[in-house]
């Protein structure tokens, strides 16, 4: 989240891995400190004191599953001056909309302010599903902060129904 969002702060590292690459992962997060945990969430939780948390995903995030093509099309981004690779837009867009929750829905709104010119939204409508696009998209420009401004707000509901995500206020979805 924060490669795409610098100023949207995490707790925590999200990592998707191979199952084949976690054993050495895990073994580089252990030798590094941390303690190992698999959750009942088909995640594994890595904690350390100082370093804070990891959660290691493996065979699926929430309801997607890991898939070979979540690979392909990742992304090398900066994060504090390191290249690191991280999910596409779209997979982190459908990651997010799939939870569902509000805080999810809220990085969705900042994610869509800061990126909404980059995203592939055939491939987002494809990964996510235009019926979760479609149901969810309503709340997400009220879930971005305050701070962002009611122009920005406006900015993001006029991009939702340019994309087909958000009905007219007739309740007909646009056309592209």
């Amino acid at each position: 989240m924060e490669c795409y969002a610098p100023y949207r702060k995490t707790h925590d590292v999200d990592v998707v891995t191979r199952e084949r690459d976690f054993p050495a992962l895990k073994a580089c997060l252990v030798e590094s400190g941390f303690s190992h945990r698999r959750t009942h969430l088909a995640k594994h939780t890595f904690k350390a004191r100082e370093a804070g948390e990891v959660d290691a995903y493996t065979t699926r995030v929430g309801d997607v599953p890991v898939e070979e093509a979540l690979f392909r099309r990742a992304r090398t981004l900066a994060y504090a001056g390191v290249p690191v690779c991280v999910a596409s837009l779209e997979d982190l867009l459908r990651f997010k909309f799939v939870a569902g929750r509000e805080m999810d829905l809220a990085d969705v709104a900042v994610l869509l302010h800061a990126r909404r010119d980059e995203v592939d939204v055939a491939l987002a409508e494809r990964l996510a599903g235009l019926d979760v696009l479609r149901r969810l998209s309503p709340v997400v420009p009220d879930l971005l902060p305050e701070e962002y401004g009611w122009q920005a707000r406006r900015a993001l509901k006029a991009w939702l129904r340019e994309t087909g995500w958000l009905s007219t206020s007739r309740g007909k979805p646009r056309g592209r």
